[in-house]
């Protein structure tokens, strides 16, 4: 039997959801700009990836704060 966490499966994890998003988006506007479709420039798509990126950074390091302030909530309530 898989190892549980607080009766969940898995962890959610909010830093992949957003970077799983920012990917989609791109893959997409990759697609919609080789059919001619969408008239995206092409280095706009290359500065996609790294400000994805850094959102995905911002929000590791909120979910990571939430955490550990929630743990800390915890720890001083017992």
């Amino acid at each position: 039997m898989r190892k549980t966490t607080g009766g969940r499966p898995h962890r959610f994890e909010p830093p992949r959801l957003v970077f799983g998003l920012v990917a989609l988006t791109i893959a997409l506007l990759h697609v919609l700009r080789a059919t001619g479709n969408a008239d995206v420039p092409l280095p706009v798509l290359f500065a996609l990836l790294p400000l994805g990126l850094l959102c995905t950074a911002a929000v590791a390091m909120a979910a990571l704060t939430a955490r550990r302030a929630r743990r800390r909530a915890v720890e001083r309530g017992r």
